[in-house]
């Protein structure tokens, strides 16, 4: 039997009864919803992680170093990392050519903060800016002179001026206290993305950069360096001379070793771990798919039994054992696909919806496809199997008896 005429029997047999195929389908249709939900939210994890880390230089013109320290405690102080003097050592070596300390993660983005009202801590995202443009219900705006001159000022959200003064009007002139540093309020925006909480990722209040930067600025990491060496320096002795100057004379020898370091191994194993742990949290809700799978074994069995005379007439005009078996197959896979690509586009959806609340975009993908239309084929074949093979066994003499 030509195969599309196998499809198009096993769609007619199976829209033949409706409600007992849509709740076949119904068990396949949640437990693909459930993992594409899962792998789907955790590949949109893992780039929003993996997008917050800075490049590395694979090109191999690049090398790194970092300090393996003798003592936990020693990476808990202040003067932990590389100093100036060890860099400044290092770019003094003729073989080297640029020294840069190297940022792990990148800084674009806005930070979240946490203030406290009447001994209740909240956590809001804030921006620093040079100057704002926002819809304001009363006050000012920030200026580029509040910038330049280190004013210390601040345009909160409606949401927040209501949390801590009771009301916009209230807030105004206000002192507003983050991290021990007092601000005056000097205006108030309209709110637009909601209350306060760490599902909130839009700012809530706005400090003029260069004054955010005084007070709160990120110290600098200075636990790696970047080198980039002469084109015309055997990299590998080049590198061996500058641990061994480190490790010799380097301001940080007594606490620890200088080392080579390579952050793309670093970044190609949290991508990894991260999606180990998705594939194990999708394996858990896959658990469902097997009991789905059992109900379209137990659905086949009942058509089997149902369609003997079919089968018998078929087995009269002709019809081997291996085509009544592929068409029960054939049935079984429909019946699964069919569910699958409903429970795919089912499990995106909610995603999509998932990823509204949270800090990184959902999008469909290669991965989640596979899962989808494999798993679904993968499930109709193993377990429409054993009736399509007790079909196949079906004998003429034994049907007209």
């Amino acid at each position: 039997m030509r195969k599309y005429i196998l499809w198009r029997t096993a769609f007619r047999s199976i829209f033949k009864n409706k409600r007992r195929s849509l709740l076949t389908m119904f068990g396949i249709i949640i437990g693909i919803a459930a993992v594409i939900t899962i792998v789907a939210l955790g590949n949109g994890f893992k780039r929003n992680i993996l997008s917050t880390t800075a490049g590395v230089d694979e090109s191999g013109q690049t090398q790194y170093i970092n300090i393996k320290y003798n003592d936990f405690d020693n990476m808990l102080t202040d003067e932990t990392g590389i100093s100036q003097t060890d860099k400044s050592m290092v770019a003094n070596l003729p073989e080297v050519k640029d020294v840069s300390y190297y940022k792990a993660m990148k800084t674009d983005g806005n930070p979240s903060v946490d203030f406290y009202d009447k001994n209740t801590k909240f956590t809001m995202t804030v921006k620093a800016t040079d100057q704002t443009s926002l819809p304001i219900i009363t006050g000012r705006q920030l200026n580029l002179a509040d910038n330049d001159g280190l004013n210390k000022v601040v345009v909160l959200d409606e949401a927040v001026a209501k949390q801590v003064y009771g009301s916009a009007e209230n807030a105004m002139g206000k002192g507003f206290e983050l991290k021990g540093q007092v601000f005056t309020v000097v205006g108030v925006s309209t709110n637009t993305s909601g209350e306060i909480g760490l599902q909130n990722y839009e700012p809530l209040a706005f400090f003029p950069k260069k004054t955010y930067t005084r007070y709160f600025g990120k110290k600098e990491d200075h636990s790696t360096l970047a080198i980039k060496f002469t084109p015309q320096a055997d990299q590998a002795a080049a590198m061996s001379k500058v641990l061994k100057q480190l490790n010799v004379n380097g301001e940080s020898r007594q606490q620890g070793e200088y080392q080579a370091y390579d952050p793309a191994s670093e970044i190609k194993q949290l991508g990894s771990t991260l999606d180990q742990m998705t594939m194990f949290i999708g394996a858990v809700a896959a658990i469902s798919l097997f009991i789905a799978g059992v109900g379209v074994m137990n659905m086949m069995y009942i058509s089997v039994s149902e369609r003997t005379k079919e089968i018998g007439i078929r087995r009269a005009l002709g019809a081997n054992a291996k085509s009544i078996k592929q068409q029960f197959l054939f049935e079984g896979i429909v019946l699964t696909l069919s569910g699958g690509v409903i429970g795919y586009i089912l499990g995106i959806l909610i995603a999509y919806a998932a990823s509204l609340a949270l800090p990184f975009s959902v999008r469909p993908d290669l991965t989640t496809v596979l899962i989808s239309v494999g798993t679904s084929v993968l499930i109709g074949v193993c377990f429409s199997y054993l009736p399509a093979s007790a079909a196949a066994k079906k004998e003429l003499i034994d049907i007209l008896k």
